[in-house]
C-alpha cells in the first residue's frame, strides 16, 4: 500500500514538473519562432542596418555587464568574509543595513542614484550606470552566511596558529572553499546586470550609449525578437557552464556528516 502511495506521488511530482518545463518553455519557443528561421541572415540585417546602432547596444550591455560583475562579485565575496571571520565594529549595524538595502527594490533606489550619479557629473555615461549597478547586497549578504557555515571558528583558529594573517586566511582558506560561492554569485549577478532595464533608461538618453534591453523598447517590434534571443544565449551558456558549481552551492549545507 505504501508503495503504491509512493509511485503515484512520483508520477505526479514528474507530471508537475514536465508541466512546469513545458511552460517556461513557451515563451522561449515563441521567441524562437517570431524570430525566424534564417537566423544568420536575421542577425546580418539587423547589425547592418540602422547605422550599426546594434552593435553599439551589444558593445555597451558587454561593457557594462562585465565591469559593474567584476566589481560586485569582488565586492561581496570580500565583504562577506570580513564580515563574517574577522572582527569588525558595527558588525550586526553593517548587516542591518544590508538586509535593510537587499529589501528595497530597484524602483525605489532609482532616484537616489540617479541623484548621486547627477552630483559627479556621470549621466548619460557608462561609467556612471557601472558605478550605480556595482552594489549588490544580496552577494554581501548571501558571502555572510556562506563563510560563517564553511569557515567554521576552529579552522579560522588553525589557520592563526600556522601564522596566517587577515589576507591568508583568505587567500588560503577563503578563496578555495568558496568555489560554489563564486559561482553562484557570478550568475545571479551576470542575470540581473544584463537583463537590466529600469537603472540605464534612467540614467542613459543618448540611443547610442543604450543596452540590449533598452534597445528592445526602442527598435519598437522590428527585430526585437532577435535581440531577444541574443539577451538569452549567455545567459543559458553561463547556466550550463556553472550548473554544477550552482547545485553544490545552493544543497552544501542541506546534508550533515
Amino acid at each position: 500500500m505504501r508503495q503504491n502511495y509512493e509511485r503515484r506521488n512520483a508520477v505526479l511530482i514528474k507530471l508537475t514538473l514536465w508541466a512546469l518545463t513545458i511552460l517556461v518553455l513557451v515563451p522561449f519557443i515563441w521567441l524562437l519562432r517570431e524570430a525566424g528561421p534564417n537566423y544568420v541572415a536575421s542577425f546580418r540585417f539587423l547589425f547592418m542596418n540602422q547605422n550599426g546602432i546594434a552593435i553599439a547596444w551589444l558593445k555597451n550591455s558587454l561593457l557594462f555587464t562585465f565591469s559593474s560583475l567584476t566589481i560586485s562579485v569582488l565586492s561581496c565575496v570580500v565583504a562577506g568574509f570580513v564580515l563574517a571571520i574577522l572582527e569588525v565594529p558595527f558588525r550586526k549595524t553593517m548587516l542591518f543595513i544590508t538586509l535593510i538595502t537587499m529589501l528595497i527594490p530597484i524602483t525605489a533606489m532609482a532616484m537616489p542614484l540617479y541623484v548621486l550619479i547627477d552630483k559627479i557629473h556621470l549621466t548619460d555615461n557608462l561609467f556612471g550606470l557601472i558605478i550605480a549597478s556595482s552594489y549588490y547586497p544580496f552577494g554581501a549578504f548571501l558571502s555572510y552566511l556562506y563563510f560563517v557555515s564553511a569557515l567554521p571558528g576552529d579552522l579560522v583558529n588553525m589557520g592563526r596558529i600556522d601564522g596566517l594573517g587577515d589576507w591568508g586566511l583568505f587567500w588560503h582558506l577563503g578563496i578555495p572553499l568558496s568555489k560554489a560561492l563564486w559561482s553562484i554569485i557570478i550568475f545571479f549577478s551576470f542575470l540581473s546586470l544584463w537583463n537590466s532595464y529600469q537603472l540605464p533608461s534612467i540614467l542613459l538618453t543618448d540611443p547610442m550609449h543604450a543596452t540590449l534591453p533598452m534597445g528592445l523598447m526602442l527598435l519598437y517590434g522590428n527585430g526585437t525578437a532577435i535581440v531577444g534571443v541574443l539577451m538569452l544565449v549567455p545567459v543559458i551558456l553561463l547556466y550550463l557552464l556553472s550548473q554544477r558549481s550552482i547545485e553544490r552551492g545552493i544543497f552544501s549545507g542541506a546534508v550533515k556528516g
